[in-house]
């Protein structure tokens, strides 16, 4: 006995079924296509790059979408945000993080080479059997958190200035765009 499979849609019928394009106007354009208002689109783009400048990969998005749902901002332009944080811009993002934030901080730097390789054989030496959970956290700690602080301090300042920026950019756009869709009706 032949099975019959359900007929697929046409490429042409696009009724039933979403045609996906990449990049980022088709993202953004269903976005500004939703009814919300043009303050919930600036405001959720200008989380999602505040989150996108501090350094905790691998969250952004998740952090970003529940900062916009609690401050009633539009969530997918929040994720849409984040993506101002990717392998291109970071290393530009984390230089001048690091810079401003050891400025802000008046530290002068992590760590210098001497005293990485000192933590590095200390780290080396301990045998790993002796080591519990709260020992590689605080060693991690130790090692981490000096690179950390300036790269959060100065995340969060450029993510207020960027963010701020992008507020009135997505709030310009998203208004731009319901005016023309107007018009358009």
């Amino acid at each position: 006995m032949p099975l019959h499979y359900p007929s697929r849609p046409e490429p042409s019928d696009t009724s039933s079924v979403a045609v996906a394009r990449p990049g980022l106007l088709p993202a953004w354009r269903s976005i500004v296509r939703l009814e919300t208002t043009p303050h919930a689109v600036g405001l959720g783009l200008a989380m999602g790059v505040f989150v996108a400048f501090l350094p905790i990969l691998g969250v952004q998005m998740l952090l970003a979408g529940m900062i916009a749902w609690v401050g009633r901002a539009n969530v997918g332009a929040a994720l849409l945000g984040t993506w101002a944080g990717n392998p291109i811009t970071w290393p530009m993002m984390w230089v001048a993080s690091y810079l401003i934030g050891i400025s802000l901080l008046g530290e002068a730097g992590a760590m210098t080479v001497d005293e990485l390789q000192r933590t590095l054989v200390r780290l080396r030496a301990t045998p790993p059997e002796t080591v519990g959970w709260l020992t590689m956290i605080d060693g991690a700690k130790t090692m981490l958190w000096p690179i950390l602080k300036p790269l959060f301090a100065g995340g969060l300042v450029l993510g207020l200035i960027f963010g701020g920026a992008l507020y009135f950019i997505g709030r310009r756009a998203a208004e731009a765009f319901r005016t023309r869709s107007q018009q358009v009706a």
